[in-house]
């Protein structure tokens, strides 16, 4: 390969470019971004730049970005002459947003919806992060037609084998979305010629033990065989099994393991010297039988395989059929999608598109590529003379549990016209990047494979290290080795590469807190304290990054954990699916037992007993769970869960546990996620709860949104996965458990590997003998990725990296000894001495000594502390959308008014209301959009009790409500609508036919200044003792310019006049007497009703004024009737009815103020 110049690389064909970690491969992406755009005169959205993360696609986006910037400030100061450069970059700079920026799933998304048509594309479709829910219900569908229905041997079969269509898909869950994979041929078996060789066989074998079992029996109780394989208990066991299978006339359907002490071959090794085997036919008999048995279950596996390749196909031809129905498309759906696009009949046409389009790519990140996108890719620009540069380091692939796939790079690599490499590392101090090339030179392929060699790199910065430290070792990588005769377990050497990793970390930062620690910033150019911040820790797994995580906290240092998985996989996610279960039964004893001494409650097993001893501590917690629960119904999941942990200092209780903010972290982002579920499942606590457990059970599976989120970013010590740190850097870097080995992925019945002897094409075996050759193939392929993870590991660290090493059990499967310790090792720690002493003192060995936790030692900051001053002004915009609630609460939004009573739900013990009638039942919101809701979807004329029935009763539950309110809500509403409203006309609103109303009228009109000190002198105009009086006294709100919005529950006509009507379902009290007169104004005024029909009066007077020629107000508005349903019965009168009629001096005095007029 050829060193990369940057400035003279000719800009044609398909170049690849290799490049080695912190050797600028970001810089060099955009200085060829700029080539392209001065020298080939490209626009911003001719060039297209593909990357594989959204966050990587920011980042170089803003690096393009700042790249464009920088050369154009270098014209404007230094080079003026250049003005067509100059006005190249203005139009870039200007047009940036239009660039042409990707990841690879959302440019092939892109492609698909431009060309839709010639695609064979839908225009819309929902992208969804994971498609399991649509491949377990063609699974399902594939179990019923081909399972349920097979033989009932191969159904026991599968039952035997615990297989189910979870485990049936789980299986071949990875080869779905690869559809260029070579699958094994499976032959075809005979299971009918099988099974009757069986049943032969059993014959024969019992025909001789009729002829021959009292010999068996009594050679078998003679002693004649060893009594390690044939004690006497067993042997007794043994007889009694023989008699009773033989005695039956159809053979068991599986072979039991005893019955081997009675074949011809245990027998003849078990024989103690000097005995002799009698010479029966029943011991090859027996013989015979084992093997039929597992000739049986041979075909009973094959056929097990062969099911799955039919799911798969299945599954393949269904599953696009399924998410064309519902409109989706998963990730590998576009790629899978746009390949098909270029392979069909419009694909030529689409590629010549394409490239009309764009005239350049740059690709980034290409070693993450799989045979799908690089055939995409291929297909568009091979051959096409355009510039294309994949840029990407094969040493740094290591996401082949995602589908990349490194040998897919390898060809790539030799399909391109020229190779390159960049030489310099930008990153690392020189003393670290020549021990991490000393490390890698020791064997000639350092990667298994000759394909991917290790290129030693130069390194860009001097010797002066940015890290100074006063005291200890100072090479750039140090090993602490633990020394053992034998190897120690796993568990020993694990503690003690925990306790050498966080002691070394504690010691740095107590030299840091006397100032003995220093680390030169590049950005401000100040030599400064280290910090926690500089460190990170390394780990293979999430459980061993806990263990670095607590020990830390022992020695009084806090850290963060980063990296991908999956919040529904933490204990977080156990703990709100225990508290959601009991939400969705309250009076669950067990259930509300396990939430109560769980972290969120944190009772203690004694206090638990005590409560639940005390009936009326053990009632009000349970009354506390009804409340959560009608929250919830209420107001949505996070509103009920943070109720929760503001209820009796919850949230301090669980931020006082030593890792409470990632705990609260987690349970937030959880409350997110089920908030969304819950609201698109209308609140039902059922539907949330199975789709809480779907999550739980997918947690494996690799969706962003639920990935954990970073708990903090101060400068705390970062302890992630190697998988999670690639990309990043650190001044300090720790690998504690390189001594480990990855266990071999694949299960023995299915194995994906590349076949050497077909050019690594993706394959999958599934029988033997290939099984066993791809099993040792893709070991290997493990194997090499473990080492190039170790790669990325070690090229993290700027200016120090420290890996504990030693003498463990299986540490000669790890990585880390293929590089130290080849065939011609002297031993473990010699290697390393030599390996030390042969570096220029570039890496180090020092012996491990046991040693107590060093505690940190928190230095007192000497920085002023500051704290934010309180705004207690108002900050209004007099443009806005306006309402009643805006005017008189100050609430943004308005919505229906379902009930104006002020209801807050808090977490307290709840009296009991006993009385089942209007006044004892439920109150607050829910109940009011209950109500309402009814009174929406009743025919007021001709609506009898059974119809009123049938409604309460269908929309009870929609509300949360107990169907025992049934009988109750629909008598009092039948009394309702046969209330008069008026003494004098005796209208009731069951004389109202549906021709004469509009329910819920919503309004929208302009307002032009209104402001609080006009309203009031327009109100204090009215009479003195009048209702207006007393509003403009309460009266404030700031200057309102914009729109009027608002719902008027009821419009009706009657007699040629029409009223405002508005439900109210405030509870005023349990007596008739209190929803009358001066009760009722005082109802009126407290909650600012007047207000709110004042602007329902006023909507009505224009829409009136809009739509009858002739209208005047005191023809033809009839006034306002405000209808408080508990107190509303026929023979209680007018109970309840609260009415006004505005004058027209008044309305027309409001218009004027609504429309600007002084």
């Amino acid at each position: 390969m050829k060193q990369f110049d940057l400035l003279q690389t000719p800009l044609h064909d398909v170049n690849l470019i290799e490049a080695s970690a912190g050797t600028g491969k970001t810089f060099t992406l955009a200085g060829l971004y700029l080539r392209l755009i001065l020298e080939h005169q490209l626009n911003v959205d001719q060039i297209l730049v593909v990357t594989y993360t959204r966050a990587a696609t920011q980042e170089l986006r803003d690096r393009l970005r700042k790249k464009l910037s920088d050369e154009r400030k270098l014209i404007i100061s230094e080079q003026s002459g250049r003005t067509q450069d100059l006005k190249r970059l203005d139009l870039a700079i200007q047009s940036f947003d239009e660039a042409a920026i990707y990841t690879i799933h959302s440019f092939c998304q892109q492609v698909l919806k431009d060309f839709a048509f010639e695609s064979g594309s839908p225009f819309e479709m929902d992208l969804i992060g994971d498609d399991r829910e649509l491949l377990l219900a063609v699974t399902d569908d594939f179990w019923r037609k081909n399972v349920v229905q097979s033989d009932s041997e191969f159904s026991a079969y599968l039952l035997a084998k615990k297989q189910t269509p979870e485990t049936l898909l789980q299986s071949i869950r990875s080869l779905v979305a690869k559809p260029y994979l070579q699958i094994q041929d499976l032959p075809e078996v005979d299971v009918e010629s099988v099974t009757e060789a069986l049943n032969n066989a059993f014959w024969n074998a019992s025909q001789n033990w009729q002829k021959e079992s009292e010999q068996i029996t009594a050679f078998l109780l003679g002693g004649g065989l060893s009594k390690t394989s044939y004690k006497p208990e067993k042997v007794d066991i043994l007889l009694q099994l023989l008699a009773f299978i033989f005695n039956e006339s159809a053979c068991p359907s599986a072979w039991d393991e005893l019955l081997d002490l009675a074949t011809l071959e245990k027998a003849e090794t078990s024989l103690k010297k000097g005995a002799e085997l009698p010479e029966l036919r029943f011991w090859s008999a027996m013989d015979t039988l084992k093997q039929r048995y597992q000739d049986l279950e041979n075909v009973r596996a094959m056929q097990l395989q062969q099911l799955r390749l039919q799911l798969l196909a299945f599954i393949r031809e269904q599953l696009p059929q399924q998410k064309m129905q519902q409109q989706v498309q998963s990730y590998d759906d576009l790629l899978i999608n746009l390949s098909q696009a270029l392979q069909g009949p419009q694909g030529e046409w689409l590629v010549t598109r394409l490239r009309e389009q764009f005239k350049a790519a740059l690709i980034d990140e290409f070693q993450d590529t799989d045979p799908v996108q690089y055939d995409n890719f291929r297909r568009v620009f091979a051959a096409s003379g355009l510039p294309v540069f994949f840029v990407g380091d094969p040493k740094q692939a290591i996401y082949s549990f995602r589908g990349a796939d490194i040998f897919t790079y390898l060809k790539a690599k030799q399909d391109a016209v020229a190779t390159y490499t960049l030489g310099k590392n930008w990153r690392s101090h020189i003393s670290l990047v020549a021990a991490v090339n000393r490390l890698f030179m020791q064997t000639a392929a350092p990667f298994i494979y000759e394909q991917i060699p290790f290129v030693e790199v130069d390194a860009s910065r001097n010797g002066e290290p940015a890290l100074q430290v006063d005291e200890g070792e100072q090479a750039a990588l140090q090993f602490s080795y633990v020394e053992s005769d034998k190897p120690l377990n796993i568990e020993a050497m694990r503690q003690t590469a925990v306790e050498v990793t966080t002691n070394e970390i504690a010691r740095l930062l107590n030299l840091a807190a006397q100032n003995k620690a220093r680390l030169f910033d590049e950005d401000t150019k100040l030599t400064r304290p280290l910090t926690g911040g500089d460190i990170a820790v390394l780990v293979p797994s999430h459980a061993q990054a806990e263990l670095i995580q607590q020990a830390l906290r022992r020695r009084g240092i806090n850290s963060v954990q980063q990296g991908r998985e999956n919040v529904f996989a933490s204990k977080q996610a156990a703990d709100l699916s225990c508290l959601m279960l009991a939400l969705a039964q309250p009076d669950h004893h067990q259930r509300l037992s396990t939430v109560l001494a769980g972290p969120l409650f944190q009772y203690s097993a004694d206090d638990l007993y005590a409560i639940q001893q005390d009936e009326l501590r053990w009632n009000a917690l349970m009354d506390q769970l009804q409340l959560l629960q009608q929250r919830w119904q209420q107001s949505g999941f996070m509103a009920m869960f943070r109720a929760l942990l503001q209820h009796d200092n919850g949230l301090q209780r669980l931020l006082e546990q030593a890792d409470g903010e990632r705990q609260l972290t987690n349970y937030l982002h959880l409350a997110e996620l089920i908030q969304a579920e819950s609201a698109r499942q209308n609140n039902h606590i059922e539907s949330v709860n199975q789709w809480f457990a779907r999550q739980q059970e997918a947690s494996a599976t690799e969706d962003e949104t639920a990935q954990l989120r970073l708990e903090s970013d101060a400068a705390l010590v970062k302890i992630m996965t190697i998988h999670s740190s690639k990309g990043l850097e650190y001044p300090i870097v720790f690998c504690p458990f390189n001594w480990t080995a990855r266990s071999f992925k694949n299960k023995t019945d299915i194995v994906e590997f590349h076949d050497p002897n077909n050019q690594h094409q993706p394959s999958v075996a599934l029988a033997e003998p290939l099984l066993s050759e791809a099993q040792i193939v893709a070991e290997q392929e493990q194997q090499a990725e473990s080492l190039r993870l170790l790669y990325v590991a070690l090229t993290r660290a700027r200016e120090r990296c420290v890996i504990v090493w030693g003498n463990v059990r299986d540490v000669q499967k790890s990585a880390l000894y293929q590089l130290l310790h080849g065939e011609n090792s002297e031993g473990m720690r010699e290697d390393l001495q030599r390996l030390s002493a042969s570096s220029d003192g570039t890496i180090s060995m020092t012996d491990y000594q046991p040693q107590a936790p060093v505690i940190y030692q928190v230095a007192q900051s000497e920085t002023t502390g500051y704290q934010a001053r309180s705004f207690n002004g108002e900050i209004h915009k007099p443009w806005r959308i306006g309402s009643f609630s805006l005017l008189s609460r100050g609430h943004v939004s308005e919505q229906p008014d379902y009930d104006a009573e002020s209801v807050t739900v808090e977490i307290e013990v709840v009296i009991q209301r006993n009385s089942k009638d209007r006044f004892g039942f439920e109150r607050g919101r829910q109940a009011g959009n209950f109500l309402h809701k009814c009174l929406e979807n009743i025919e007021f004329d001709s609506a009898d009790a059974t119809q009123i029935n049938q409604t309460v009763t269908r929309l009870l539950p929609q509300f949360g409500l107990d169907l025992q309110w049934t009988e109750v809500v629909t008598n009092w509403l039948l009394a309702v609508l046969q209330t008069p409203l008026s003494a004098e006309s005796g209208i009731r609103l069951c004389d109202l036919p549906a021709s004469q109303r509009i329910n819920e009228m919503a309004f929208y009109f302009p307002v032009a200044g209104l402001n609080m000190t006009a309203l009031k002198t327009a109100l204090q105009q009215t009479d003195k003792d009048s209702i207006w009086q007393k509003l403009a006294a309460d009266l404030h709100f700031h200057e309102l310019t914009g729109f009027m919005k608002g719902f008027i529950d009821l419009v009706f006509e009657h007699d040629g006049r029409f009223y405002v009507a508005d439900y109210k379902s405030n509870h005023l009290g349990s007596e008739s007497s209190q929803y009358q007169d001066e009760a009722l104004q005082n109802a009126m005024l407290s909650h600012g009703y007047p207000l709110q029909y004042l602007i329902y009066s006023l909507a009505l007077h224009r829409h009136l004024k809009q739509r009858l020629p002739d209208y005047d107000p005191e023809v033809h508005f009839g006034g306002v009737y405000y209808l408080f349903l508990r107190g509303m019965q026929p023979e209680w009168s007018q109970t309840g009815v609260f009415y006004d009629r505005l004058d027209r001096i008044l309305l027309e005095a409001v218009d004027q103020l609504m429309a600007g007029v002084r």
